[in-house]
């Protein structure tokens, strides 16, 4: 049986043979005296599959000189007694390398040999000099692929995508491999599934156009691999090459325009994007605090799913709507923006993504729409992408929403969302419209709406946990503020001479408005106060207090908090209000130190006619809930 992988062999040495009980690394053939026997050493032992590693462990690999095909050898036997055949084999073979694919020889008694196979075409060639006669085993293996060009070679890298059919070995034990001009890596792992191998990046994958043919006397360059030794790999090509001197590989998608005359925007400011959202919303003749719309763009700021609550009919759908239109994701020239509709029967998040036919061997997408859009996100990583669950307590969301509740609290490209199995690649029949798993990086804002009523579910700690849940109570004097609206004349000028009317706000101005860094935002006395409702949550329950979880989440609104009309302190009062207070549920019994306790109870920490209205306003809804029902939720 011959195996497909090819070796590379040097004549054994006689001292090495003969601690095996071998006599002569050449000799010959009992069946044919004419003939020579020898035996090789392999120097590149790493790629010998698996699954025969024993079988090569102390062997040799025999060959036979009726299969050289090489012009020096066949000069040399002209001039060459038969009787001095093996010495002269010795000396040819001295500064020799074989390039062959091993062939497995089994008796009826089981016992196996190692041979050169006949169909490998062996290849003779002259040992580099920078390859010792004692590097048995030291040769490492770079393999090429060849499969795509550049751009498409590149884009698979970065998407996770089959690389090519690289048929030649069974694993790659290198941490780098050759495409076109360009050296790649560094990779963790390499793993060959059903449509060709795939790679895993250490962090960044790097290229570096190295000159293979400036350094042939330390490597043997095939068509297929280059082979050199481990050392000068490590310290030549790795570590002076890519890691000093390699690039990160992006994908250019810059693309040269026109100079025109006509008037163009580069840069805009986070407070003209607030001003022509507001001016959006007064022009719909939708009424909403100032204060509210700056604390809903300040917690999509925090890249965490943002959940808007409250009775229905109070604009929440319509603020997300209007925020996307502000962004300008709503164009009819692009695809950015995506309302799904949550209904009350899913159970699981085949539901909102879909799921396999294993029959049929198909992905079947949901009907929302959500994973193409996810796809074209990960596909356009500069720009940004909304998409909101309406109504999104319809159904258990911790149910069909699983997945992502997950996710979302990873950070960069471990962010993967599962379609199928890994196993499964190159099996379904678009997969490579719908790959096994979706990078969701973050260009891919998430907001819920939910509505408080008894046809909807409550939503667990643990989403409350991983979302920014913002509660959408009725304005004050809103009434006669829709009047107003109704009546006013809106100066529409403003709006169509404002640049947001032309502009799409793409990920690079987003980001400049975002504050990603991991600072702590917090002052001395905003973590002592977080020290004190900690305190009274956990008095009759450690479980109940505050988790870094939840910390996280509100330094990171605070790093995020613009320059607007929303003080640092109603900004505090509103994440105290949006990530603790909701989670504050159960029985009378259950929480009357924390809520019905008039010394040492929670309304004793805050100030109500001073900075914390809205928690104090929540806290004693709360209180009235626990007098009426006996419970709160």
């Amino acid at each position: 049986m011959e195996l497909d992988v090819f070796l590379i062999g040097s004549l054994a040495n006689e001292a090495r043979f003969k601690e095996h009980n071998r006599n002569f690394s050449v000799i010959r053939n009992v069946n044919d005296f004419t003939n020579l026997q020898f035996f090789l050493e392999v120097l590149n032992e790493d790629d010998i599959p698996s699954d025969y590693q024993k079988i090569f462990k102390n062997k040799f690999v025999a060959g036979y000189d009726d299969i050289l095909k090489n012009e020096e050898w066949e000069t040399l036997m002209k001039d060459t007694p038969l009787y001095d055949k093996e010495i002269a084999f010795r000396e040819f073979a001295a500064d020799k390398l074989f390039i062959f694919k091993p062939y497995i020889e089994e008796n009826k008694y089981g016992d196996k040999q190692i041979k050169i196979s006949k169909k490998s075409n062996l290849r003779i060639i002259k040992r580099p000099e920078g390859i010792s006669d004692n590097s048995v085993g030291s040769l490492v293996t770079i393999p090429i692929y060849n499969d795509y060009n550049r751009y498409s070679f590149e884009k698979r890298l970065l998407e996770s995508k089959s690389i090519g059919n690289y048929d030649y070995l069974e694993k790659i034990t290198t941490s780098c491999l050759v495409s076109g001009d360009y050296l790649y890596g560094e990779f963790n792992d390499f793993e060959k599934l059903n449509d060709g191998w795939h790679v895993s990046p250490n962090d960044v994958i790097k290229k570096v156009a190295i000159d293979f043919e400036f350094y042939k006397d330390y490597s043997i360059i095939e068509d297929h691999a280059i082979y050199m030794d481990f050392e000068f790999f490590r310290e030549i090509i790795l570590e002076e090459g890519l890691l000093k001197n390699g690039e990160i590989v992006r994908l250019d998608k810059t693309i040269k325009l026109k100079e025109i005359s006509e008037e163009t925007y580069e840069e805009f400011e986070e407070s003209e994007f607030i001003f022509q959202l507001l001016e959006n919303l007064k022009q719909k003749k939708l009424v909403f605090e100032e204060k509210q719309v700056i604390n809903f763009h300040t917690a999509l700021k925090t890249r965490r799913l943002v959940i808007l609550g409250g009775a229905s009919g109070t604009g929440k759908s319509q603020l997300v709507l209007n925020y996307a239109e502000s962004l300008g994701l709503t164009n009819k020239d692009n695809n950015q923006f995506k309302m799904v509709p949550v209904k009350p029967n899913w159970k699981d998040d085949s539901d909102l993504i879909g799921y396999l036919d294993t029959i049929n061997n198909i992905y079947r997408p949901s009907e929302t729409g959500l994973i193409d859009i996810l796809i074209e996100a990960k596909d356009n990583k500069d720009k940004i992408f909304m998409v909101c669950f309406d109504e999104m307590n319809l159904a258990k969301v911790e149910h069909y929403f699983s997945q992502f509740l997950s996710v979302l609290e990873l950070y960069g490209n471990e962010r993967k969302l599962s379609l199928y199995s890994k196993k499964l690649v190159g099996r379904v029949i678009n997969g490579e419209q719908y790959p096994h798993e979706i990078t969701i990086h973050s260009n891919v804002l998430f907001v819920g709406t939910i509505n408080v009523d008894e046809t909807t579910q409550t939503l667990s700690d643990k989403v409350l946990d991983r979302s920014n849940f913002i509660e959408f109570n009725t304005p004050t004097n809103h009434i006669n503020n829709w009047a107003n609206s109704i009546k006013q004349n809106i100066d529409t000028k403003s709006i169509k001479d404002n640049r947001f009317e032309k502009t799409v706000v793409d990920l690079y101005h987003f980001d400049n408005w975002s504050n990603n860094n991991k600072e702590i935002a917090l002052n001395i006395l905003e973590i002592e106060t977080l020290n004190q409702i900690n305190n009274t949550l956990t008095k009759t329950d450690f479980s109940k207090g505050i988790g870094f979880r939840v910390l996280d989440h509100i330094n990171s609104y605070m790093l995020n908090l613009p320059n607007s009309s929303l003080s640092r302190e109603e900004a505090f009062d509103l994440q105290i209000s949006q990530k603790i207070i909701p989670k504050i549920r159960g029985t009378a019994e259950e929480l009357e130190g924390i809520l019905l306790d008039d010394k040492n109870g929670l309304l004793n920490i805050f100030d109500e006619n001073n900075s914390f209205k809205v928690t104090v306003s929540n806290i004693k809804n709360k209180i009235r809930e626990l007098s009426l029902y006996g419970y709160t939720y």
